[in-house]
């Protein structure tokens, strides 16, 4: 399930970065990659791995949208515009861990992670998409999710199809509120629409209602995955919502009463007609709502 074709995945993690490094950088990405693919050893492995930043720099990889249709031939989901040129070099020699067994792999990948710091694990989940035998790394992606450190629980949650993929049913749910509770922008959760659940839907609505009671407000992209388990419950907070002081809270309203398509829900947006238009003409999105939201919540929490 979702293997890649290593060789190719490799000659195009080379070329992206060969157009992006300096004369320097190149070179030294050369000749550690040369080296690690005729003779690989662990000491190699972890000189290079290690030293990518110094080499190659730590600068965002700006990507063409012709760079980024090609990572979606590569691997689907996959978002290089999101990787440092570290990051980028390091997923690359990752790609070089002897891969004979699933065993042999996964002992690799865990005396990476065993002795990686924060930026070493960052890479390596975001590397996850792309590694031989995915199904196997759930639980160190759960791992993941546990994590208090910011830069790690991103690089596996935000812009990674693996996730939404690999996980089972209640790591998901851990990682969408945990992304929720660090105030995290959830419409970079790949795959929400595909692990709605209804246990997930109860949460939400639980998380609202102690929210509200101490005074405080919900991230609006929160309601994304409750459409298709919209019970009474979530009737009642939309009618609060439709209510509410600030027009993103109320889009929100209006999307989720549309998507659930309940005979409750289309009556009570129906009495908002200029919302339920804007849904209906596609002008309010849950990623819409997420971007107004990064910038409007910065007021929000300083009221």
């Amino acid at each position: 399930m979702h293997q890649v074709e290593l060789e190719e995945v490799r000659s195009w993690l080379i070329n992206l970065l060969q157009a992006k490094l300096s004369e320097s950088g190149r070179t030294w990405l050369t000749e550690r990659y040369r080296k690690l693919d005729s003779l690989y050893t662990s000491s190699k492995f972890h000189l290079a791995f290690g030293a990518a930043p110094r080499f190659v720099g730590k600068g965002s990889l700006s990507q063409s949208e012709e760079e980024l249709a090609k990572a979606q031939e590569i691997r689907q989901g996959l978002r290089p515009d999101t990787w440092t040129a570290d990051e980028t070099a390091r997923i690359l020699f990752l790609l070089l861990l002897p891969n004979d067994s699933a065993e042999t792999h996964y002992a690799a990948v865990m005396d990476v992670f065993d002795t990686a710091d924060m930026g070493e694990q960052a890479a390596l989940f975001k590397a996850f998409p792309l590694l031989p035998y995915p199904e196997q790394y759930q639980d160190l992606a759960a791992e993941g999710i546990r994590t208090n450190m910011t830069v790690v629980l991103e690089a596996i949650a935000l812009n990674n199809p693996y996730p939404a993929e690999f996980l089972e049913e209640n790591a998901w749910n851990q990682l969408f509120l945990k992304c929720t509770f660090t105030d995290r922008p959830l419409h970079k959760i790949q795959g929400i629409n595909l692990r709605e659940n209804p246990e997930l839907a109860r949460i939400i609505s639980d998380y609202a209602h102690e929210r509200w009671s101490a005074g405080r407000e919900v991230t609006p992209e929160i309601w994304c995955p409750v459409g298709p388990y919209f019970a009474e419950t979530h009737l009642e907070d939309m009618k609060k919502l439709l209510e509410h002081s600030m027009p993103i809270q109320r889009e929100a309203a209006a999307l989720l009463c549309i998507e659930a398509g309940t005979k409750e829900s289309i009556s009570l947006i129906s009495g908002y007609p200029a919302l339920k238009d804007k849904v209906l003409k596609g002008e309010i999105t849950w990623e819409g709502i997420g971007k107004k939201w990064e910038t409007q919540k910065l007021t929000v929490m300083n009221e």
